[in-house]
Order: C-alpha cells, then sequence, then structure tokens
C-alpha cells in the first residue's frame, strides 16, 4: 500500500502559513457541509503549495465525499464475509485490520509497516511479482480467495500483473478490489511522482479492464482518498490479458491524463452511497 502521505525527497515547501490558513477554512466548509467553497480553498491551496499534504488531501475530501475507502471496505466486509482474502500491498496494514481472526489472510508487500502480525496473516516480505512467481496462492489458502485487494506500486503495469496473477487464482464469485484508480489532477496521475499526495498512473487500469475484458464487470466507486474500482465476473482460465500483455501494456500505458473525457463515463462511476454500492454488489456477485 503507497502510502499518499509518504514525503518526497527534495520537496521544499513555501508559503506554508498561508497555505495551512486556506486549508482551515476549506476543512471549516467542509464541515459546514459546504462543498463548492471548500473545492475552491483547497484548489487554491494545491496551487499554493502542492507538497503540504492537507492540500490535496483536503481536496480529495472536497471532491468525494462520503464514507472513506477503509469504511467501504468495511462493509464490504461485513456483506460479502470472505473466509480468505489477499491483499497486495499491506503498507501500514489498515486494511488488514478489518478482518477477524476466522478469516485466512495473505498479505505481500516488500517493505510492510505492520506492527504486530495477526496470527491468522501470512505476510510475505517481498514484491508481488517475486510472491506469483515462487508461490502457489491456491495451495497457501488452500483454494481460491473470495475477496482481493490490489494496492501496491502505484503504476498501471504493475497493478495490471496483480491483476493477471490474482485472477488465475478466482473462483467464480471471487471480487477483487483496486484502490487509487479515480485521479484528482494530472500532477497526481503521473508515472513519475512529482507531489507528497500521488496515486500515480494507476486509474488506466479501469479503461484497460472495460476494453480488453468486456466479459468482466466493473464499477468505481469516487471514495477519499482516490477511489475505489470493484471488479466481479473473474475468470481463472482466462488468458486474454497475459497473451496480449505487451501490447496492452504498451498501449494504456501510453495513455495521457488528458484522454479522460466524460469522467463518470469513462470510470463507470456510481455515487458513494452504500445502499447502491451494495445493490451493485448482490446484483454483480
Amino acid at each position: 500500500m503507497q502510502d499518499h502521505n509518504e514525503k518526497v525527497e527534495g520537496n521544499k515547501p513555501d508559503c506554508r502559513e498561508s497555505c495551512e490558513s486556506i486549508c482551515a477554512a476549506g476543512y471549516n466548509s467542509l464541515h459546514a457541509g459546504d462543498l463548492t467553497s471548500a473545492l475552491a480553498f483547497f484548489k487554491q491551496a494545491v496551487e499554493l503549495d502542492a507538497d503540504y499534504i492537507h492540500s490535496y488531501m483536503g481536496l480529495a475530501k472536497a471532491r468525494m465525499p462520503g464514507d472513506g475507502y477503509i469504511e467501504i471496505i468495511k462493509k464490504l466486509i461485513a456483506l460479502l464475509k470472505p473466509e480468505k482474502y489477499v491483499e497486495i500491498g499491506v503498507e501500514k496494514g489498515s486494511v488488514l485490520k478489518l478482518f477477524d481472526s476466522s478469516v485466512e489472510i495473505v498479505g505481500v508487500d516488500p517493505a510492510p509497516q505492520v506492527e504486530a502480525v495477526p496470527e491468522n496473516v501470512k505476510l510475505y516480505e517481498e514484491p508481488s511479482d517475486n510472491f506469483f512467481a515462487k508461490y502457489d496462492l491456491e495451495v497457501i489458502l488452500d483454494g481460491s480467495f473470495d475477496l482481493a485487494f490490489i494496492d501496491g506500486l502505484h503504476i498501471f503495469e504493475q497493478v495490471l500483473r496483480d491483476f493477471i496473477n490474482l485472477e488465475k487464482y478466482a473462483a467464480p464469485n471471487s471480487i477483487c478490489l483496486i484502490h487509487d484508480c479515480l485521479p484528482l489532477d494530472r500532477r497526481t496521475a503521473e508515472r513519475q511522482r512529482s507531489t507528497i499526495f500521488w496515486s500515480g498512473d494507476v486509474w488506466k487500469i479501469v479503461p484497460c479492464l472495460k476494453q480488453m475484458r468486456p466479459d468482466l464487470s466493473l464499477f468505481v466507486i469516487p471514495t477519499y482518498p482516490a477511489g475505489l474500482c470493484v471488479v466481479t465476473g473473474l475468470n481463472r482460465n482466462s488468458q486474454v490479458l497475459a497473451e496480449a500483455y505487451d501490447d496492452i501494456e504498451r498501449k494504456y500505458r501510453g495513455l495521457d491524463y488528458n484522454d479522460i473525457q466524460t469522467r463518470n463515463l469513462y470510470f463507470s462511476l456510481i455515487p458513494n452511497d452504500w445502499a447502491m454500492i451494495r445493490a451493485n454488489v448482490e446484483r454483480e456477485s
């Protein structure tokens, strides 16, 4: 899990005091329910100091009101009651903590920051490509996973490989969640990181799966801080993505932020409303 708050070396933010005041006004507007004013304040803060974390985090809250992704995943767990869970990119273990001890969990992260690993969690400290090259996930889990969450390296081709590798171990009713697929702006959606808040070009996985795998069902929830994609209809026998990987990687890696046209249609957005999210999940799973 890439930490949105992780500091980028070499950043020397100035105008910090002014930016703090603007962000404070933005948060006051958020608390008052005035999203329009909040959005204006945080846009101003981003332009003044993009490396003050509250500039972008506030902008994310203004653009994606409602439950954050942790709360959404918590509700999905309660709804789906998964028995076997896989997470690519565990970072501090914020999502792992949502599961009770009866769930069999596999976590993969080259540098996890989990203070105490629960007994029901098998944590592999290595890059996901290495993990899938070395291990048979079905043997580890003694079956297919019920729920998976991709939140590793924030570049398109890594997310694509993680999805390909996970789908090999999916059951017909397995669900895959992909974090950070709804970009805030061009700067934070670039492949090369230049801002303290960064979601990378993970967003390209959405048009990729929609176009290359129309047999899948997916939708994106505009949930703080950078969206959550829900993918169902997984097919462990599909070779479409693996066989055409090089061409797919080249095509979609080359997408530009300006290629995003009608945002709602491009990302198959649904409202961040639990009743609607639940209805979509129950219909597709």
